[in-house]
């Protein structure tokens, strides 16, 4: 039997939707997949875990002062709610947080530049915020065509430094408020957290020779709000059923276990969980294979690699010598690779990202409308993934030294913000 990226198009139109932490529809794809999986005659079972979810129910933002105006607003997931009646308080643009901007915003609710980092997050707690405001999207955008973000205050925030009033906006109407002074602001929160389930799906194909080594292959299912996922991560996961339907016919000499990860967009959820649960095996595990991005007709092959430089000459010259162009480098790679190399389980991820203007994540253009992948191109990522996992599966001498360098070890120690255990 022949890989075919026909067939792996075909599934990944079939599971072209909306798929996001711990909802019925993430629940539903996995079970679908559990089903492919099953029909291979392959071991397959669907692993549950608990994720800290947040529900919102109300979130509401006008300026009072100069002028008087309502913008479209989210909440934060997990975010605290206003008191009944809302909040009250002064509005404060910190920018990027410098020193001198937290002298002014004590008690205020605070407008800050790009994501909610770790870093951030922790001065602005530490100052006494009332409320944190965040924007994305580009002051050009046409409101039809885009949407407000759903964003999550994820543990890594919360757990050392509590709990805040969070809500996210549009550019364009942070630019507004900002560009007309707004000096007082009204909002109101209404949010409750609660325990959700997701699902990890995992396969596994006994090794006829060297049982006792151990593959591991991932990818996740799972998406955003607003976004189909079928770059992120869909064309991953039906990647890895190819595999899996092959090596079901072609018995590797060593053991393969696939999984599909859920809540990776929650902060890789899926795989800490398969990695904490499974960690007494882990010792047997020789390599990580992981599958995140692919399928852009317009596009560039990346390999980055958490192991060693020697096992980025391995795979360079593997695919120098099959002709496939693909820049191989040491280096982390924000996905399901990072519990494993943090457990010493070199890793090597495959990925195609698409080239400027034709690549669309983590929004609504994530989908199989905007005409950007195809199975075509799906197949030049599938087809490295075969020839790598067909090469370590079968190979005499195991070529991956089960290490990680000093370097990889350093960068997914920040991170997983273990430096914080440092201080």
């Amino acid at each position: 039997m022949k890989v075919s990226a026909h067939r792996a198009f075909a599934l990944l139109k079939e599971l072209a939707y909306e798929r996001v932490s711990c909802s019925e529809a993430e629940k539903k794809a996995a079970q679908r997949l559990l089903e492919v999986a099953q029909s291979t005659g392959c071991e397959a079972h669907i692993e549950e875990f608990s994720v800290k979810c947040g529900r919102v129910h109300q979130a509401k933002l006008v300026v009072t002062a100069p002028y008087r105006k309502e913008y479209e607003c989210t909440g934060y997931e997990r975010a605290l709610s206003t008191p009944e009646g809302g909040l009250d308080a002064e509005f404060y643009y910190a920018e990027n947080v410098l020193p001198a901007h937290l002298t002014n915003v004590k008690g205020k609710i605070v407008m800050v530049n790009g994501r909610l980092g770790r870093k951030v997050y922790e001065k602005l707690q530490k100052a006494g915020v009332a409320a944190i405001l965040t924007f994305d999207g580009t002051t050009l955008d046409r409101r039809g065509e885009t949407d407000c973000d759903i964003r999550k205050l994820r543990e890594t925030l919360t757990d050392d430094f509590g709990q805040a009033v969070a809500l996210h906006l549009r550019t364009a109407d942070a630019a507004e408020i900002v560009r007309r002074g707004a000096t007082q602001m009204h909002i109101e929160l209404s949010a409750e957290d609660y325990e959700g389930v997701s699902q990890n799906v995992c396969a596994v194909i006994e090794g006829s020779e060297k049982p006792e080594e151990i593959i591991s292959f991932g990818a996740h299912y799972d998406s955003v709000y607003f976004s189909t996922g079928v770059y992120d991560n869909m064309s991953g996961s039906v990647i890895l059923m190819e595999l899996l339907r092959y090596f079901a016919e072609h018995k590797p000499a060593r053991t393969l276990k696939f999984n599909w990860y859920g809540s990776e967009e929650q902060g890789l959820l899926g795989s800490k969980a398969w990695v904490k649960a499974h960690e007494d095996e882990l010792e047997k595990h020789v390599l990580m294979i992981n599958v995140d991005v692919a399928a852009p007709i317009l596009g560039q092959n990346a390999a980055p690699v958490l192991a060693t430089d020697k096992v980025v000459g391995y795979v360079d010259a593997m695919m120098r010598e099959a002709g496939i162009p693909c820049d191989v480098r040491l280096d982390i790679y924000s996905s399901d690779c990072i519990p494993f190399a943090d457990k010493g389980v070199p890793a090597i991820n495959l990925c195609r990202f698409g080239a400027g203007g034709a690549n669309y994540i983590h929004d609504r253009r994530d989908n199989l409308k905007s005409n950007y992948i195809d199975a075509k191109a799906l197949d030049i990522t599938l087809q490295q993934a075969l020839l790598l996992s067909q090469r370590v599966a079968n190979a005499a001498v195991f070529p991956v030294e089960k290490t990680i360098s000093d370097e990889i070890r350093k960068k997914v120690d920040e991170y997983l913000f273990k430096q914080k255990d440092k201080k």
